[in-house]
């Protein structure tokens, strides 16, 4: 929560995005469904293990249903906030305020 609110006053969205985030390796958080979804996991960074998220991408629910896809493993949590911003910026029409 702390970084999408962090996010939410650096960026104005055209519209919401939803980003779900899950540790539970059951998926009850059901990151897959989402247009941003983070799973937890562990990540490397300067050759020590951290907490982390592998990110999804291009999840929908409703009549037109998908899985998204994984396309980056490991990020180290310290370390997105940056991507996201980025993501929210290239994918969702979102501007720095």
């Amino acid at each position: 929560m702390a970084i999408a609110k962090e996010l939410e006053t650096e960026l104005s969205m055209p519209k919401p995005v939803r980003i779900h985030w899950t540790g539970c390796p059951n998926s009850c958080g059901q990151p897959q469904v989402a247009e941003i979804g983070l799973m937890g996991t562990k990540a490397r960074k300067d050759g020590k293990m951290v907490e982390g998220v592998d990110l999804y991408m291009g999840g929908k629910v409703g009549k037109d249903a998908q899985l998204g896809t994984c396309v980056q493993k490991g990020i180290p949590c310290e370390d997105l906030k940056p991507i996201l911003r980025n993501l929210l910026i290239e994918n969702f029409a979102a501007q720095p305020k």
